[in-house]
């Protein structure tokens, strides 16, 4: 191993690549099309997160406008109640929904409520919320207790067929 003693390299001493054929590895600027679209597209989703916040602030906001009579001895339920057993008239005098068929068994929206008498077509016509007519025009259902210790909400409403035929039925819902 005798041969030229190796010479240390500096730094100095190392050549210089050309760097003009590289291309730049940086991030190119946006351009202005690209930085307004984004700030549109921000924009857009912003305001249609506040449009369902405030759809969801009107259905709870029409589901507290319903007057529900909560008493199951006094109201709607004096004149309907005998003992409050299955022996009374479930609910008043017009006829009940006994498939629930009239009552609003979804999410909210659309105009109903889950457990009020629906407001949209149906499998066998169309169904209509009436509010403001039970007890004097005030409240739009009632309580009703049965022996058995289920309490309902009843919830006028029309049951229309599609010939355009209308009675007067109601929503017996378990609350």
């Amino acid at each position: 191993m005798n041969g030229p003693a190796a010479t240390p390299v500096r730094f100095a001493d190392l050549p210089v690549a050309d760097a003009g054929h590289l291309r730049r590895r940086l991030r190119p600027r946006p351009t202005r099309r690209t930085f307004l679209g984004s700030v549109l597209g921000a924009g857009t989703a912003v305001g249609l997160g506040s449009l369902f916040l405030l759809n969801r602030a009107a259905e709870t906001a029409r589901a507290a406008y319903w007057l529900d009579w909560t008493s199951t001895t006094t109201g709607p339920c004096a004149s309907y109640a005998r003992d409050h057993t299955e022996n009374g008239i479930q609910c008043g005098v017009s006829q009940m929904c006994l498939t629930l068929s009239c009552c609003w068994k979804y999410r909210n929206g659309a105009g109903n409520v889950v457990g009020w008498h629906k407001n949209a077509p149906g499998s066998a016509g169309y169904y209509v919320h009436r509010p403001d007519e039970c007890w004097n025009g005030t409240y739009d259902s009632w309580h009703w207790r049965f022996s058995d210790g289920r309490t309902y909400r009843c919830s006028d409403g029309w049951t229309c067929s599609p010939s355009g035929s209308c009675f007067k039925s109601i929503c017996p819902w378990v609350v």
